[in-house]
């Protein structure tokens, strides 16, 4: 498989699987790839056909380079994982929050490297107290504060050069008194 990035940036750019043609396999070349656009920049790197980078998107890797700064070859990014501490009151597997407005769970983002970084929160219910915060040793976290609604929740957490990381949760209903 032929990567191809732009020295400059390091982001890559492009790829392409072997090519049959003639009755053969071959590499591509990065002219074939990019027949109309300024190639100055760009370089390629060819690595053993890898199913996992098409999966994951060419946003999930980075150039894997020696000592010397030569290019040789790709790594996956590392990754922003995600925990809380909130329980599981219904059973469900699924961290939950009553839906009271007022329940807080500490939601904690830690890149797989253990490298600091400024990690961005986001939610899609509830409110966060921070929205941006830097990792100490690998770690950053924030609080979720519920809202009255019972919804399910996502908590998503992005950092430069690092996987996004996500957590699911949900706000149930608050328990009948009885």
């Amino acid at each position: 498989m032929l990567i191809v990035y732009d020295r400059t940036t390091g982001a890559i750019v492009g790829h392409c699987s072997t090519v049959f043609d003639s009755g053969k396999w071959r590499e591509a070349t990065v002219d074939e790839l990019f027949p109309n656009r300024d190639r100055t920049n760009l370089a390629g790197v060819h690595v053993a056909d890898d199913a996992r980078f098409i999966a994951h998107g060419a946003d999930a890797w980075r150039l894997r380079k020696d000592p010397s700064g030569i290019v040789t070859g790709i790594e996956r990014l590392p990754s922003l994982q995600m925990s809380c501490n909130a329980g599981d009151a219904d059973k469900d597997g699924v961290a939950d929050l009553p839906a009271d407005g007022k329940s807080v769970a500490m939601i904690t983002a830690t890149t797989s490297d253990n490298g600091d970084v400024e990690v961005t929160f986001r939610t899609s219910r509830g409110a966060l107290s921070q929205r941006a915060v830097a990792s100490h040793n690998g770690v950053a976290s924030v609080e979720l504060r519920s809202a009255t609604e019972t919804v399910a929740v996502t908590v998503n957490a992005t950092a430069p050069g690092y996987r996004p990381g996500r957590l699911d949760m949900e706000f149930v209903p608050l328990p009948h008194p009885g």
